[in-house]
């Protein structure tokens, strides 16, 4: 597998380019915007990912890209579904991987918000805190019994861990520290006293206000 992984690697470049056709479009009718629906693989977070997955795990990994976080992840959890709404990324990375994929593991190409959370799931991945949607992943993940989300709060910051099942902090209660809400919104309160603690999972932030 590790040498599947590796020739997925090095199609990166040749993935990226493949948005420039047609991509506007495609991106307008899944309502993508901006950097969203973008190749972007985050090779250095993925081992703190797997470091998070245990062999009972059921995972859902949101925008699997092309794959190579979600092989990694099938060798690790009892199951995966990985679900990837670009078809160029996924046929690429299908055609790669070929009869090596794994039988654990479960590709689904389409927008994930129009794929229903599959039963049992206990943890899922979306490497993605600040898109549009966070918040509506977010709640139906919660509705679906889904215990944990993976995701980067900020920029080459790691990972956070968040525990679905624990009520979030209200927004006003926070003095000082970054922050973190449900709905996708990540800042910072205070002076800078605590600029590397982990963030605070809030609900009520102000971008909510604007929602």
């Amino acid at each position: 597998m590790e040498e599947v992984i590796r020739r997925l690697a090095a199609r990166t470049e040749e993935n990226r380019a493949q948005f420039r056709g047609g991509f506007a479009a495609f991106a307008a009718r899944h309502d993508l915007s901006d950097w969203e629906g973008w190749f972007s693989p985050y090779d250095d977070i993925h081992a703190l990912v797997l470091q998070n997955i245990e062999k009972c795990d059921i995972v859902l990994d949101l925008g699997a890209g092309d794959l190579r976080l979600a092989l990694r992840l099938a060798e690790r959890a009892r199951r995966v579904y990985a679900v990837e709404v670009n078809p160029v990324v996924l046929g690429t990375a299908l055609n790669e991987i070929g009869f090596d994929l794994p039988r654990n593991l479960h590709v689904v190409c389409a927008n994930a918000l129009d794929v229903a959370i599959p039963p049992g799931v206990t943890v899922a991945v979306l490497l993605m805190r600040h898109c549009q949607h966070f918040g509506e992943y977010f709640g139906r993940l919660q509705a679906a019994g889904c215990q944990r989300l993976i995701t980067n709060a900020r920029w080459k910051s790691g990972v956070e861990v968040i525990d679905l099942t624990r009520p979030r902090v209200p927004f006003e209660q926070v003095q000082e520290g970054w922050y973190a809400c449900q709905c996708g919104a990540v800042g910072y309160v205070g002076q800078g006293e605590r600029s590397e603690s982990p963030p605070i999972e809030v609900s009520g932030c102000p971008a909510c206000q604007k929602l």
